[in-house]
């Protein structure tokens, strides 16, 4: 792990690689109220960055563990939904440092919900309806875009 000083000095000159973890149960999607900058108190999808010298599909299994509680997932549960770049005003460190990550979202459907252990992200945990989230203010924009995904996913697979 980085120290606060250099970790800053990455996130003012260099994109972050991260992962989100977009989870589906009967039409509803997992997020968590953060805890932590960037957008702290929002409702969105679990994830983090991916660490130098480890691949995605560890830091997918890690984070699926670390932040759910989820052990006995494998990479093939997901589906990469793309690459997409968020762009924060500020960051992790502090609130005049902005953030941009390079976002590899990853998506998993569920027949019914998986037992989720809350981590230290999150102040809570909860399901939302796929179309309440897309349509929404009160969530956030990336989330929105990922709900939208998800129900033009749904229904280009289901005809």
């Amino acid at each position: 792990m980085l120290d606060s000083r250099t970790f800053k000095i990455v996130i003012e000159n260099v994109p972050l690689v991260s992962i989100d973890l977009c989870l589906v149960s009967d039409g509803k999607l997992f997020l968590g109220k953060r805890i932590n900058e960037p957008i702290k108190g929002e409702w969105f999808t679990p994830g983090g960055r991916i660490h130098k010298n480890e691949t995605w599909q560890d830091a997918l299994l890690r984070l699926a563990k670390v932040e759910l509680g989820l052990s006995s997932i494998v990479v093939e549960d997901f589906l990469l939904m793309g690459m997409w770049d968020h762009f924060y005003h500020n960051s992790a460190i502090d609130q005049n440092t902005s953030t941009h990550y390079v976002n590899l979202p990853h998506y998993a459907e569920f027949i019914s919900k998986p037992q989720i252990i809350l981590d230290d992200q999150h102040s809570k945990f909860k399901w939302f309806d796929l179309a309440v989230v897309s349509n929404h203010e009160k969530f956030h924009p990336y989330i929105r875009n990922y709900a939208i995904w998800l129900l033009n996913m749904k229904y280009n697979t289901n005809g």
